[in-house]
């Protein structure tokens, strides 16, 4: 089992008319959190396991949005989910 440490799971999803986002969130958010932390569930939408606050988290992504793009990160504490497309054992290691 990974060392997660303190902090809640948030769901940063990204929009974009131009380009794949995923990535360079993906980096941003691993200046700052542990890539064990961070969890790629598909598309432009990311899981973050972090003590940060949502509107942090916006702040570390923002300038790497252009205008025609958008975010959202959302903390949640409960989940459901089908398929083998979301790690179930990940998201539990991290108190869900």
């Amino acid at each position: 089992m990974d060392d997660t440490g303190p902090g809640t799971l948030k769901c940063v999803s990204a929009s974009s008319p131009t380009r794949a986002l995923a990535g360079v969130l993906r980096e941003a958010i691993e200046a700052r959190v542990p890539a064990h932390n961070i969890y790629h569930l598909h598309g432009e939408t990311i899981i973050v396991h972090t003590e940060a606050d949502t509107a942090t988290i916006r702040e570390w992504l923002a300038p790497l949005l252009r205008d025609d793009e958008s975010l959202l990160v959302v903390e949640f504490e409960r989940w459901s989910s089908q398929g083998d497309g979301v790690d179930r054992r990940w998201l539990l290691r991290r108190g869900h």
